[in-house]
């Protein structure tokens, strides 16, 4: 039986105001490829953007300043098994956002599942199991 276990950091969440002009930063700037974006009528637009081991998730919103959270979002921890680990943080008294595990088919190419929940200090934090896929150009 797999027990589930953290791997390490999955991504960075950042709020952005114009997703365009982040991408244009993030990848012609500092170097970063996109490995994942999706930007559809009535979707928040989203690109995972990598370069060596870092992965940002940016997330556009237009009054970026609104957020409790700030622009840093959330610390994403890369899970094997999503379902055991978070059986293992329920037995721990965590207390989730919201009690089921999201599943997303079009995040990333073969689907994502995650769950989110707070540190000690409020901390915005989320397991998230990424199913595996080709690494190439989105």
């Amino acid at each position: 039986m797999d027990h589930g276990k953290i791997l390490g950091l999955g991504h960075i969440g950042l709020y952005v105001s114009d997703i365009a002009r982040s991408r244009n930063f993030y990848e012609n700037i500092l170097g970063f490829e996109c490995i994942f974006s999706y930007r559809n009528s009535g979707v928040t637009p989203v690109a995972f953007e990598k370069n060596g081991t870092c992965i940002l998730e940016i997330v556009e919103k237009a009054d970026v300043a609104s957020r409790k959270d700030g622009n840093v979002d959330h610390i994403a921890l890369s899970v094997e098994n999503i379902e055991a680990v978070k059986a293992k943080l329920d037995a721990k008294g965590i207390v989730f956002e919201d009690p089921d595990i999201t599943s997303c088919p079009e995040c990333f190419p073969n689907g994502s599942k995650w769950i989110l929940f707070r540190g000690p200090d409020g901390e915005h934090l989320e397991i998230t199991e990424v199913a595996a896929y080709d690494t190439g150009n989105q």
